[in-house]
């Protein structure tokens, strides 16, 4: 009995919370001039096991599809690509229930990224 517990823990602990489906948002980065901007982020994820697929973008007529997407724990790494102009983008966010919060960087550029579970 006590080896079932254990075994039944470490199947709860072992399996990565799924992030399949769409997460609303926005993007704030700073702008040359110092201020702020914010645009809008749209993120549509599928996953197996640990690995992350789909696309970024502000909106669904704007999507770069993700080249590489892990999850381990809370913490998700994306990699996506702009076919019009290959500009990588990289995505580190963690997981907070029905909440990614994390960082988004292109080159020099950075900002910060916060999304939430689309409701559907």
């Amino acid at each position: 009995m006590i080896l079932a517990a254990m075994t039944l823990c470490v199947g709860l602990i072992a399996a990565p919370a799924d992030v399949t489906g769409k997460w609303d948002g926005k993007l704030i980065s700073q702008k040359d001039d110092g201020t702020s901007r914010e645009d809008a982020a749209l993120l549509i994820l599928t996953q197996k096991g640990t690995k992350i697929a789909g696309t970024i973008g502000q909106d669904e007529g704007d999507r770069h599809p993700i080249t590489s997407g892990t999850i381990d724990g809370d913490k998700i790494v994306i990699v996506a690509k702009n076919a019009n102009n290959d500009r990588e983008y990289r995505l580190e966010l963690t997981l907070a229930g029905d909440e990614l919060k994390g960082t988004i960087a292109s080159g020099d550029r950075k900002g910060k990224v916060e999304a939430r579970r689309r409701k559907e």
